[in-house]
């Protein structure tokens, strides 16, 4: 007969198990789990960034103009021309035209 639903006798003498009470089990023992506090002890530590600077000096062509000038003296044969002789019968002398100042 089921220990469950076993009813009282006088000569067994066994307790009566509801089946709400059952005797305890044997104990499972999990791996133990962490916690871990971190804390942070600050510590200076230098970090050096070096600079340098750089001085350049860029070459830039720029255009400078010069002008020379020479002089040439030309001549320029004016092209013949017949005069007409005044009436006294003789040739007046020539005379060059005034352009400006003579020197």
């Amino acid at each position: 007969m089921n220990q469950y639903h076993h009813r009282p006798c006088h000569s067994c003498h066994q307790p009566q198990v509801s089946p709400w009470q059952q005797p305890p089990a044997q104990p499972i023992v999990c791996p133990p789990q962490y916690r871990v506090r971190d804390s942070f002890i600050p510590r200076m530590q230098p970090v050096i960034h070096p600079i340098v600077n750089v001085n350049r000096e860029h070459i830039v062509n720029v255009p400078q103009h010069y002008f020379t000038e020479t002089n040439r003296n030309v001549v320029v044969n004016p092209p013949l021309q017949a005069y007409p002789y005044p009436q006294g019968g003789f040739q007046q002398a020539f005379q060059r035209p005034f352009f400006g100042p003579r020197y």
